[in-house]
């Protein structure tokens, strides 16, 4: 990055790297002004215009809004699972074929994101929502009346490719309104909460297929989304920074507009009536292959492929459950369901605690980075006779005075994954030995409570780096996981003949514990990322 670069702030305004590290203040108790060194947090500057306009209260509403429609996305995996042996008898199908509407399922929902994602880093975040909850609830509907195998496998993709991209765009909604010392908590808790659908979604399976059949699993898909579809059209406002700014700017498309938005007491909270406009940040043509440019990164392409092998261990553990708790307990469907609650809330617990470390975290480093940087640069000043502008220069120009991003949010990351694999390992083995019924359970909860904080990190992580495109690069670690996902429930049933069940998730534990290793590299270029993270994709 050249001296000259400019740092774009929240308000649109340009301000120099080494200005958005030191602040001229005036001094008090003297006659003149004198210029005092004064580190800010290398993430928001301050600024006259708030970075977003919506409230704490109005922060929180989208937060359940996102979590809402996420819920979505979660529950039509995990509803499914205690079907899978009933629809095999129903269609009769081999087990190796229902898995395939599993997979099916997973490659869209990897693939769909990564199209959509920058459409709605595009035209808005709000359309883009409005239009995924409405395209799930149809397929729902032909899922419910399908008469065959094939419509299973065909509606199973449409109902992924329409649900998938709100997770995506739920980060990029959170990079919208939260600064980054706060933006962990709120993916954090947007997350935990949409894991809810993985907690209680195979609850909710099993009894309706208990109850009625296993249609009435996609019956009960399309009245919820139909409520979420409605919640989503007349609350969810835009939030799309080159749409709204802070979001006190009213959109110009219809199809921007929240019909909340009229009401007096909410355009008055958001100064919709008076915008600030300085907080609009210039508009981006649609870039089909953003995609690629953010894979460009090494430091992106590892953090994905880590976050996508140990995404596909949970995800496998969670599909191999239904078929061992059937065939070597011989449990039946609403017991089967029960016994997917340990993993669900493990998840939901993991994710939410994550999210606050990170919050926790990223000040600690802000703070210990802020204190090394004066040092430096009082170093540097008497190196060069206390010319600030030689020393701003210097900042400014070398990478090794720029705040490392990756290890303040993947500090945790390599706990976290030797617990989660080794969780992984023991319920393997515990299922092929035919252990207590109580010990799978409880590895699967360990595995779960640890394995889900690398993928809040990395989803942190990726909206910090790229906030434009926040949606876009949360659709490239939606498209690893789900992809490298589907490839092993795919080969799920033909490994399990060929290794058995301690054979499979020891081979998989290892092997998500060996790639782990590789977040070293992305943790020593940290500080560089964070250098170019400005640079327009």
């Amino acid at each position: 990055m050249s001296v000259t670069q400019k740092d774009q702030g929240p308000a649109g305004s340009s301000v120099s790297k080494s200005d958005s590290l030191f602040r001229d203040v005036e001094s008090t108790g003297s006659s003149s002004n004198s210029v005092t060194p004064i580190i800010s947090a290398p993430s928001e500057k301050e600024d006259t215009v708030p970075y977003s306009r919506f409230t704490k209260s109005q922060k929180w509403g989208l937060v359940a809004q996102c979590a809402f429609t996420g819920f979505f996305s979660s529950i039509a995996g995990a509803i499914y699972y205690p079907a899978l042996t009933i629809i095999e008898d129903d269609f009769h199908i081999t087990p190796e074929q229902a898995n395939i509407t599993i997979v099916v399922y997973f490659l869209f929902q990897g693939i769909s994101p990564s199209i959509m994602g920058s459409m709605a880093d595009t035209y808005g975040r709000r359309p883009i929502v409005c239009t995924s909850v409405l395209v799930y609830c149809c397929a729902c509907v032909g899922l419910a009346c399908a008469q065959n195998y094939s419509q299973i496998i065909g509606l199973r993709c449409l109902q992924a490719a329409g649900i998938a991209p709100v997770i995506a765009i739920n980060s990029g909604i959170c990079g919208d309104f939260a600064v980054k010392a706060e933006r962990g908590g709120y993916v954090g808790y947007v997350s935990g909460f949409i894991v809810i659908g993985f907690a209680f979604g195979a609850i909710i399976g099993a009894g309706l297929t208990s109850t009625w059949t296993w249609r009435a699993i996609f019956w009960f898909l399309t009245v919820g989304s139909g409520i979420c579809f409605i919640s989503t059209f007349v609350f969810l406002p835009e939030t799309k920074r080159t749409i709204v700014g802070n979001g006190s700017i009213t959109p110009k498309s219809y199809l921007n507009k929240a019909p909340a938005l009229a009401l007096p007491s909410v355009r008055r909270k958001m100064h919709l009536d008076n915008p600030d406009y300085d907080s609009l940040e210039e508009p981006q043509k649609v870039k089909s292959f953003a995609v690629l440019e953010i894979l460009k990164s090494h430091q992106i392409l590892i953090l994905l492929s880590v976050s996508a092998l140990q995404y596909s261990c949970w995800t496998t553990h969670q599909a191999a459950l239904t078929t061992a708790l059937s065939k070597r307990y011989h449990l039946g469907v609403t017991q089967i369901g029960l016994c997917y609650l340990p993993n669900g809330i493990c998840s939901l617990i993991s994710m939410v605690v994550c999210g606050k470390y990170l919050n926790y975290s990223y000040r600690k480093s802000v703070s210990s980075y802020k204190t090394w940087l004066e040092n430096e640069r009082q170093t540097l000043l008497k190196e060069n006779a206390n010319d600030n502008a030689a020393v701003d220069k210097i900042i400014n120009a070398d990478p090794y005075y720029s705040f490392n991003i990756c290890r303040a949010r993947l500090q945790p990351a390599f706990v976290t994954l030797l617990l989660a694999n080794f969780g992984y390992i023991a319920y393997g083995w515990c299922i092929e030995t035919t252990s207590p019924l109580a010990s799978v359970l409880v590895t699967s909860g360990f595995a779960s409570l640890f394995s889900s904080c690398i993928l809040t990190m990395a989803t942190t992580l990726c909206v910090d780096v790229y906030p434009e495109l926040s949606s876009t690069a949360s659709g490239c670690l939606n498209l690893f996981r789900c992809v490298t996902s589907a490839i092993f429930i795919a080969c799920l049933d033909r490994m399990i003949k060929k290794m058995n069940y301690g054979g499979v998730f020891t081979f998989m534990g290892c092997l998500s514990l060996v790639s782990s290793l590789l977040l070293l590299i992305v943790i020593k270029d940290g500080k560089r990322l964070f250098f170019e993270s400005d640079i327009e994709l």
